[in-house]
């Protein structure tokens, strides 16, 4: 596929309602079992997810009993998740909003930002940097984020990577590759749809300033949080490998989160576990 030009509002075009038949959207049950694994909550918090596209996650953990807020950018989507949320007689809010104009303040126990959430999406690296501040103010004191993000090390490794995956109602095409002079992660996606009639590809462009746990450490430090720990994709703590696609990192707001005495930069695997 030939690379088109990634425009700086790439974000606001990339993901309509249709995306929920691509294959990354068809595990949601046990992606919200996954991150329940890692975070442990003790039921009854409230939770932010950012960047909640047709609500999936927003409406399954309101399913299991937490009060969810979900807040997306595209109107077609919230209208989406709004339905679905009424269809279902489940009490999950959806906000239409840019997330970086958000002024919720100690509200939220837990800050989701899945499939990315938007982290790295936006024109400069300023304001990347408002998203990691937005989700700092939501958090209560000892208040989590949960973030999941392409993984920088597997970025480095195997890109560029051409391919396809299939799922149960879409054909996803990918043609990825890695700038080193930027740090991100840029190219196109496609769709083609299963059993419907195929007329044109469309080529959708990306690009995603991603992070490494280092990044990470001291972006989370300079909001007031600290990184607390990093997971594989199989929901596993454990230091990142260049074989894992994605990682998950866990990071606490407040003075109780544990303070790195290494410093900027170091590593979170070599600070007292939380409890």
């Amino acid at each position: 596929m030939t690379q088109p030009e990634v425009p700086d509002d790439w974000y606001r075009f990339a993901y309509p309602p249709e995306m929920a038949k691509l294959p990354w959207a068809q595990k949601t049950g046990s992606e919200v079992d996954r991150l329940l694994t890692m975070l442990e909550p003790r039921g009854g918090e409230r939770i932010l997810d950012l960047a909640s596209g047709t609500g999936r996650h927003t409406l399954e953990l309101t399913r299991r009993g937490f009060s969810v807020v979900g807040v997306e950018l595209l109107e077609a989507n919230v209208k989406v998740s709004r339905e679905a949320a009424e269809a279902q007689s489940l009490s999950a809010e959806f906000i239409q909003a840019d997330l970086r104009d958000l002024k919720f303040h100690d509200e939220f126990d837990l800050v989701l930002s899945l499939n990315d959430g938007a982290i790295g999406y936006f024109e400069s690296e300023a304001e990347n940097m408002r998203t990691f501040e937005v989700i700092s103010h939501a958090l209560k004191d000892s208040g989590r984020h949960l973030l999941q993000i392409a993984n920088v090390l597997h970025a480095e490794k195997f890109m560029p990577m051409k391919g396809w995956i299939e799922g149960a109602g879409a054909l996803e095409l990918v043609d990825h590759h890695w700038n080193s002079m930027t740090r991100c992660w840029e190219g196109t996606t496609a769709s083609i749809p299963i059993g419907e009639v195929f007329e044109e590809l469309e080529l959708i462009p990306f690009r995603k300033r991603l992070y490494s746990v280092e990044e990470l450490t001291d972006i989370y430090a300079s909001v007031g949080m600290t990184l607390t720990n990093v997971f594989r994709g199989n929901g596993k703590a454990g230091r990142p490998r260049n074989t894992q696609y994605e990682i998950f990192v866990e990071a606490r707001k407040g003075e109780d989160a544990g303070v790195n005495a290494q410093g900027p930069g170091s590593s979170p695997f070599t600070r007292t576990p939380q409890p």
